[in-house]
């Protein structure tokens, strides 16, 4: 059988039509081994399937017509003010007055528009690349930096964070006295407020979030569906801090633009909640974090129609502040704002560069944007020599927000875990391709993000799943089959290097520390099903590992919960820590779906009528780690229940947030005792 290429050089061998020595295969290749390509926008891993006969023939002419073409054409970002260089020797451009933004803006879309033109593959394909692990990328859990909870004279739970110092935003809070939920389910405006009572728990209060935002939209313009189910104005989720509590919105009132702002609310008097103020800036939520009184917030906005410039608190940012890449390759902007809750007439600090965001890293003096991308030929052959890579902007926040390096490395991200700073240097843990094959990789960089040490292509045909750092360790889990725990020595961070691994079934989408010896992971437990030579995922798999020998690490215990699932799989911040119990509570809802027979309502045999069942209870799991062992303290479910999503402690209360059963009753917590 006859490949793609085959194909077509009979076609050109067989046709009338000859092509100019110019576009011959060897000044073609010449052409594309000089030129240094402009990057593109990510595009995931393809499986490249035969293309009909039709289609490759349009391919030839359509590809062949644009090599040229994209080759002359290059973005341009005209300034007239002098550039500005960061410690690492990054230019960022600077603007002259927005129309040089506007103007970069129209190279850009035009020398996309004429790359999109010849990406014909792309469209054939484009409904795979699911399949093949990039769209992972939106998942929030993998693993975790240190422990979020410590221990408070008031005894309740905080929201588990990767760095102590470095708060983070979530859909449920409590300050001992009241639990703040956000209600995503139907009512996205919303947050409810329930008293931490025990059994007598109940609603105190509920704030509509959209009522406190002006819009200058043209409201019309929203469906009335959006209207009924509350998506015009959504909150994601919050911060608390001692009586002000901060909501993170996005604004959809306008149509085709998307807003997002953060609300500061006075709760000290809970029957009294007073609206402080907002700060807004353009685009989507993409991260946030808070230190102090100060709120990072970090979007990503597209121009709209006429509208190029984006816009903090209603104005368009300064042009001072707005910054390009040397040779910038999206439309887009990310847009980063430091705003002070407690003093509300301070000046918002913001900064915005051409460029995209998937997540973020920050401690307490850095920030850190990264984004992968697509890197190829733009010609018909870029599929044949593309990879993706990731490009990291690194901000000081300790002398307002200024950029101060740039960096890339080989693969694309999982989660903002796969990154940590220590010692001045940042680790990055990457999956990229090799030779067709997944492969994982670690990168040191030092403080200008510069590459100074690495250990790749490890675990072949395998993507990481969870890394922890632990000083100058790294324990990185990947997946295909089985569950490899990675021990990497980074005390010498030029020389990275695997010291030894450990295998278990399943994997493990999160690891936390507990003391210096022990991880704990928490994932999926997976089985072999005979009606798929892949293997299953079929419940909730808590393993421990041992770690005192780096040479040798072991699994010490492992507990599996088939039928069950639980949001700490995709979601890190779902794990409450008590630190005055030394103990552990998750979400664990139990979820059964079979085909039964519809007559004796038994596990169907296959003859007969069949009818497609569920049973769904929502629960929690508490258990602590003792002597090397798993050990399971309460396991609860409720048939009231569907999915509990979050879980919190006050005292020695556990709290459930749920919707009642098949999501049909109103936002609500139950309580139980700890065992």
């Amino acid at each position: 059988m006859k490949n793609d290429f085959d194909f077509i050089r009979e076609k050109i061998e067989n046709s009338d039509i000859k092509a100019p020595e110019s576009l011959s295969e060897s000044a073609v290749r010449a052409m594309l081994e000089d030129k240094q390509p402009a990057p593109i926008p990510l595009r995931p891993k393809r499986r490249w399937p035969v293309v009909a006969a039709a289609a490759a023939a349009f391919v030839i002419v359509a590809t062949l017509g644009v090599v040229l073409g994209t080759r002359m054409f290059k973005p341009s970002v005209k300034s007239e003010q002098p550039s500005i260089s960061t410690s690492s020797g990054l230019t960022l451009k600077t603007f002259g007055s927005y129309k040089d933004v506007e103007d970069a803006i129209g190279n850009i879309r035009k020398h996309n528009q004429k790359k999109n033109d010849s990406r014909i593959f792309e469209a054939i394909n484009s409904d795979m690349a699911a399949a093949d692990g990039f769209s992972d990328a939106a998942k929030n859990g993998s693993s975790l930096g240190a422990s979020g909870g410590s221990a408070s004279t008031n005894s309740f739970s905080e929201t588990y964070k990767q760095v102590e110092g470095v708060d983070e935003a979530d859909i449920i809070k409590t300050d001992g006295r009241y639990i703040y939920c956000v209600d995503n389910l139907y009512n996205a405006a919303t947050v409810k407020i329930f008293s931490a009572d025990g059994d007598s728990s109940r609603l105190i209060a509920t704030l509509d979030a959209s009522r406190n935002s002006g819009s200058t939209a043209d409201e019309a313009a929203v469906s009335d569906s959006d209207y009924y189910y509350g998506y015009a104005f959504t909150v994601s989720d919050m911060y608390l801090s001692g009586h002000t509590l901060v909501l993170l919105c996005m604004d959809h009132r306008a149509a085709g633009e998307t807003v997002t702002k953060a609300q500061v609310y006075d709760v000290s008097d809970i029957n009294d909640i007073r609206f402080l103020g907002e700060h807004s800036q353009s685009g989507y939520l993409a991260s946030s974090r808070m230190i102090g009184d100060t709120l990072y917030t970090v979007s990503s906005y597209y121009p709209y129609n006429d509208r190029v410039i984006p816009y903090c608190n209603g104005a368009e940012i300064d042009c001072g502040c707005i910054y390009a890449m040397p040779d910038p390759d999206t439309e887009g902007f990310l847009v980063v704002s430091a705003y002070n809750t407690r003093d509300l007439s301070e000046q918002t600090k913001t900064k915005a560069l051409l460029g995209a965001v998937e997540d973020i890293y920050c401690n307490e003096e850095n920030l850190y944007i990264y984004a992968s991308r697509y890197e190829g030929e733009d010609n018909w052959l870029s599929f044949l020599r593309s990879s993706t890579r990731t490009q990291i902007v690194k901000m000081n926040l300790t002398d307002g927000l200024n950029f101060s390096a740039l960096g890339e490395v080989r693969g694309y991200i999982d989660d903002q875990y796969a990154l940590d700073e220590y010692n001045g240097n940042l680790r990055v843990a990457t999956t990229s391709e090799r030779d067709g094959k997944s492969v994982n990789n670690l990168f040191v960089l030092d403080e200008n993000l510069s590459v100074i040490g690495s250990v790749t292509g490890f675990a072949e045909d395998e993507s990481i799943k969870a890394v922890r750092y632990m000083g100058d360790t790294a324990y990185v889990i990947t997946y295909e089959e089985t569950d490899p725990l990675f021990v990497i020595d980074l005390s010498d961070p030029v020389a990275p290097a695997i010291l030894g691994e450990a295998k278990i079934s399943g994997f493990s989408t999160m690891l936390v520390p507990i003391g210096d010896n022990l991880v704990l992971g928490l994932g999926f437990h997976t089985e072999e099903k005979d009606y798929t030579d892949l293997e299953v995922r079929e419940g909730v798999k808590l393993a421990l590992f041992d770690v005192s020998d780096r040479t040798n690490p072991k699994v010490l215990d492992s507990k599996s919960f088939v039928d069950y699932n639980s949001e700490v799989q995709y979601n890190p911040k779902a794990l409450v820590y008590n630190p005055d119990r030394d103990d552990y509570v998750i979400p664990l809802n139990y979820a059964y779906y079979a085909w039964r027979d519809s007559a004796t309502d038994d596990a169907a045999s296959f003859d007969g009528e069949l009818i497609y069942k569920d049973v769904l209870n929502g629960g929690m799991l508490n258990f602590s780690v003792e002597n090397g062992k798993i050990k399971v303290i309460d396991q609860y479910r409720s048939d009231k229940m569907d999915a509990v999503e979050r879980c919190i402690y006050v005292g020695d209360t556990v709290y459930m947030t749920h919707h009642g059963k098949n999501y049909e009753g109103d936002l609500a917590v139950e309580a139980r005792k700890y065992q």
